[in-house]
């Protein structure tokens, strides 16, 4: 599982697995209801070191909440998010 607790210096060389992209979605999930909020997902782009956190937690849900339910859940908007990080997060998902 991947834990970022303290802020990861030069976050846009970070890389990661798509299971541990998938593992670090999970251990934000805050309140355990299986979708990721855009607070959780705000908060957890804010302990990756990244700026400009709200506006980035909102363009990703603009463009992975297929079903516009305001959260990321299910897979396809799981695989909407990971191309939106590897695109505008600079983060590799490999």
């Amino acid at each position: 599982m991947v834990h970022f607790h303290t802020p990861v210096n030069g976050y846009d060389n970070l890389q990661l697995t798509v299971q541990q992209f998938k593992d670090w979605l999970k251990s934000i999930d805050r309140d355990g209801d299986g979708k990721i909020s855009r607070k959780e997902l705000r908060d957890a782009l804010r302990v990756l070191g990244m700026n400009c956190t709200r506006w980035k937690a909102w363009r990703a849900l603009v463009h992975a909440d297929l079903n516009h339910n305001k959260h990321i859940d299910g897979d396809d908007e799981v695989e909407e998010l990971i191309k939106y990080a590897r695109k505008r997060w600079g983060i590799v998902v490999i």
